[in-house]
């Protein structure tokens, strides 16, 4: 019965929920996802980026997954500080396949302060489409209960057409303030706002569904430790609307080789979202790609229902080096020839 009653409340917790963002366990493994600011933010040409979550399996026969994935450059058109960027996320959301698509384009700059070393501001914004739709034939409505039992095969009063669907436009911006020597030291401290526009992602024109503006601090670090140890500390808060969202950490990364022709380290790491989860992280780093997995142990309210299973993650990064030009030489021949 413990169960039956979390599951209910977890329907209506998430049905109450649908007008806020989507979020990653692995924050630190989507950087344009987390900071607009983080576009083109990487050495090398090309960062392709993608990630698949899956959660609530343990709780619903439809458990919700979100999908990201996307690709920046760095220096385009030789405009070194500047990179772009596209980022696609889709969400699917139970059982009215409640699907939540966006499509963002970015842009950000790196800008020195004034004579100070090793630190840069770092300065984005986005803005593209969501698109979002709802299936109601896949939903159970009151009176299609006779009295007696419960008839999926009656038609539902509620059910005044097959589906519904939106679409509107959303903007945000960034910014990341960072002092970083090489990949293995750096600290950094950013703010991003999303949904400035706030959009309506109602069904109806008799009442409105605004997206509220979500706030998010974000602070990512490498320290050096060892010859061959890190600790990578982390931390990310989201505050939208009544709704907030602290999560803490960090990771141990071990360097089987720091070779830079071809470095390779592995990564554990911990995080706590307060007052929900704890994230268990696992990485690779192999070269320019990088491949983790992830799963958080739920210890909130829904505990009993979902006996302490979360979601897993699985996230793949794959950067192109700087490609140079090939310089083409003159060759003189020799006086005597």
């Amino acid at each position: 019965m413990r169960r039956i009653i979390a599951a209910i409340s977890f329907l209506v917790i998430a049905n109450s929920a649908k007008a806020q963002d989507i979020h990653f366990s692995e924050f630190w493994a989507t950087p344009m996802f987390s900071n607009p600011a983080l576009t083109g933010h990487f050495e090398g040409t090309y960062r392709f980026n993608s990630i698949i979550r899956n959660q609530w399996s343990s709780v619903s026969s439809e458990p919700f997954q979100t999908f990201g994935g996307g690709i920046d450059m760095n220096a385009p058109f030789n405009l070194k500080p500047l990179g772009v960027g596209l980022f696609i996320t889709t969400d699917n959301a139970g059982l009215s396949a409640l699907t939540t698509t966006e499509v963002q384009g970015m842009i950000a700059g790196r800008f020195k302060l004034g004579n100070w070393e090793n630190i840069k501001l770092h300065l984005g914004a986005k803005g593209g489409i969501i698109q979002q739709s709802i299936d109601y034939s896949k939903l159970n409505f009151g009176d299609q209960f006779n009295g007696i039992r419960f008839d999926p095969t009656s038609i539902s009063g509620d059910l005044t057409n097959g589906g519904a669907r939106t679409m509107v436009l959303n903007f945000g911006a960034g910014s990341f303030l960072e002092r970083r020597i090489n990949e293995r030291r750096r600290i950094g401290m950013g703010y991003s706002l999303y949904n400035i526009n706030q959009p309506d992602l109602s069904y109806s024109k008799s009442f409105e569904s605004r997206v509220a503006m979500r706030h998010n601090a974000l602070f990512l670090a490498s320290l050096q430790m060892l010859a061959k140890w890190d600790f990578m500390p982390s931390a990310q808060l989201n505050v939208q609307g009544k709704q907030n969202e602290l999560v803490l950490g960090g990771a141990f990364r071990y360097h089987l080789n720091t070779s830079p022709m071809n470095p390779q380290a592995v990564r554990l790491g911990a995080w706590t979202r307060a007052g929900d989860a704890i994230n268990i992280a696992l990485g690779f780093e192999l070269n320019n790609l990088y491949i983790g997995g992830s799963y958080d142990i739920n210890y909130s309210t829904l505990e009993p229902a979902s006996n302490y299973g979360g979601a897993w993650e699985a996230s793949v990064i794959y950067i192109i080096p700087t490609v140079r030009e090939k310089v083409k030489r003159l060759r003189q021949c020799p006086d005597y020839l």
